[in-house]
């Protein structure tokens, strides 16, 4: 809401550790929005998402991904 009311908007890029269950191990901002209220927030709902986890053949593997996390005002 303070965000939103401020205007604010932007991307912050996150790379995330995805597990072979498909569960977030780790994540980190690549690259900042500019606005720390939007970069805790990306990383407080990605933290909480659930991946395809990557494969070597049929075998599930942990993999890091970036995942970009948009904030736009409509």
């Amino acid at each position: 809401p303070i965000a939103r009311r401020r205007g604010y908007e932007g991307t912050v890029l996150i790379t995330v550790l995805v597990e072979r269950e498909g569960t977030v191990k780790d994540l980190r901002i690549l690259r900042t929005s500019g606005y720390p209220v939007l970069d805790r927030a990306a990383l407080e709902a990605v933290r909480e998402w659930r991946f395809e986890p990557g494969r070597k053949g049929e075998e599930p593997v942990e993999m890091w991904v970036n995942i970009p996390v948009r904030f736009q005002l409509e």
